[in-house]
């Protein structure tokens, strides 16, 4: 069983504002980060500046006072003692004696939080102590010895409670920056997610104007669609006009259906009423049921073409391709039909062989409904022939007949389903139910094949099938069994 997150259930906007959100909050943090850390590496790099500067500038006033630390104690009390703030505090030892140090340094700064003493120029990191509200950074120096005396240590605690104290408003105005930005960024993240779905409202809200009863409403394509939607527009027109399409081609083929078996029922019915009005002979009896016997055939072979043509359309597997000689198929075909013909005069020639690798069963069936619409419109005495010919990726098969002909307007047609090109004449069961051709083009379609009629008015009509060979699909056999079904 699968389980849907809630997450996943959330509308696009609500995770577009939430990405945009958690987006512009994550660049400002970092941001922040990136700014404080950068202001803290500047401080402490100043920081460490000053001390190595102060360092080095009272090495260079013990070495002018000969190596006395007092000299040099002196110096350190007369730099510090004219401002009330010190910028440093510091300390003289000699032997691990104290010299002197600045005035108080003792109450706040002992000697014992200072770190181990280095020769030469400290380096970072330097050590941070916190007395109360103030914050100094503390080194321990041993300076250069001058004239072989004892080296004096110097204790230096530079205050940084300033720097410390602008750091640290900084970081309170970023943290309130960032609080106030979250409703900021949510609330404009909601406001472009909103924009950039407007297309999509746009076409929910068309789509919703479509209905059956108008199907053939589209999407406006002004004013323009965003690149990414433009492609689903002109899709979704594209299934508008596939859809309209398919019902209206539904709907007409409702009313050739319901046609097609009004015709025959109504003629079994009148048949009945006339037999009941009045006792008859019983050989009227037997006419009436063998007028009935045909219509009932009939209305067989309408519902066998029917189901075969919906079973087709859904198929995929229904092909049982097996290598046979054509030539003899068509001979099969051809003696089925001869008594037909032969009682009209009608001469059927078949022209050349080939071989094929196809479903031999629903190639005859199409060759069947080819040759019955063939001897049907040709002319008594006429002729009718069938043409083999093997091409580089199949067999192309020609039915040729001299009858009447069809006229150019009706050719886009002859493939519908119960179209014929006199609608008003009757139709018995000798006479089609105008699937013949649709049959014959679904079988081809199946084998991947194509199919065409040419015909000039009055000069004959001429369909060509072109099959491929090899085609292999899985068998179906309940399509096999009950669909042979052609038109007498």
């Amino acid at each position: 069983m699968t389980i849907e997150l809630p997450w996943r259930r959330r509308s696009i906007g609500a995770r577009l504002s939430l990405l945009y959100t958690l987006a512009a909050l994550t660049a400002v943090a970092l941001f922040a980060g990136i700014t404080d850390w950068r202001l803290s590496t500047n401080f402490d790099a100043e920081h460490l500046r000053f001390v190595q500067a102060k360092v080095a500038e009272l090495q260079v006033d013990l070495r002018e006072a000969g190596g006395n630390p007092q000299a040099l104690l002196g110096e350190i009390v007369k730099e510090t003692e004219g401002s009330r703030l010190r910028q440093y505090e510091a300390r003289v030892l000699t032997h691990g004696s104290q010299v002197g140090e600045t005035p108080g340094m003792t109450r706040e700064l002992p000697g014992a939080i200072f770190p181990p003493a280095v020769d030469g120029l400290p380096a970072a990191p330097l050590r941070l102590h916190r007395v109360g509200q103030r914050i100094y950074m503390l080194a321990t120096v041993r300076l250069a010895s001058v004239n072989d005396d004892t080296a004096p240590v110097l204790q230096l605690a530079m205050d940084v409670t300033r720097d410390a104290a602008l750091q640290s408003s900084l970081r309170r105005a970023l943290a309130l920056a960032f609080l106030l930005l979250v409703p900021l960024l949510a609330f404009t993240g909601r406001w472009v997610a909103a924009q950039g779905l407007a297309p999509l409202t746009r076409i929910a809200g068309a789509a919703r104007s479509i209905t059956p009863a108008d199907l053939s409403a589209r999407l406006p394509l002004t004013p323009p669609w965003p690149d990414e939607l433009h492609d689903l527009v002109h899709v979704f027109n594209a299934m508008l006009a596939r859809i309209e399409e398919a019902f209206a081609r539904l709907s007409r083929f409702s009313v050739d259906l319901a046609h097609e078996l009004r015709t025959p029922l109504a003629n079994l019915s009148g048949e009945l009423e006339v037999c009941l009005m009045r006792p008859r002979e019983a050989v009227d009896y037997r006419a009436a049921l063998e007028s009935g016997l045909e219509e009932c055939r009939r209305l067989n072979v309408l519902i066998e073409n029917l189901l075969f043509m919906a079973r087709a359309e859904h198929a995929e597997q229904a092909l049982r391709c097996e290598r046979f000689d054509m030539a003899q198929a068509c001979a099969w075909v051809i003696a089925q039909h001869a008594p037909g013909a032969d009682a009209r005069g009608i001469r059927i020639r078949l022209d050349s062989t080939a071989t094929l690798t196809a479903d031999s069963l629903l190639l005859r069936q199409a060759l069947a409904n080819l040759l019955s619409n063939a001897i049907r419109h040709s002319c008594n005495g006429g002729e009718v022939r069938i043409t083999l010919q093997e091409v580089a990726d199949g067999v192309d098969i020609r039915v040729q007949d001299d009858g009447e002909g069809i006229e150019a307007a009706h050719l886009a047609h002859l493939f519908d389903r119960f179209y014929q090109v006199d609608a008003a004449r009757r139709r018995g069961i000798g006479q089609g139910t105008g699937l013949g051709l649709s049959i014959v083009k679904t079988i081809v379609e199946l084998h991947q094949g194509t199919v065409r009629v040419e015909s000039v008015r009055g000069r004959g009509t001429t369909v060509s099938m072109h099959v491929p060979s090899g085609l292999s699909s899985p068998p179906l056999d309940s399509l096999k069994a009950e669909s042979f079904k052609h038109e007498a």
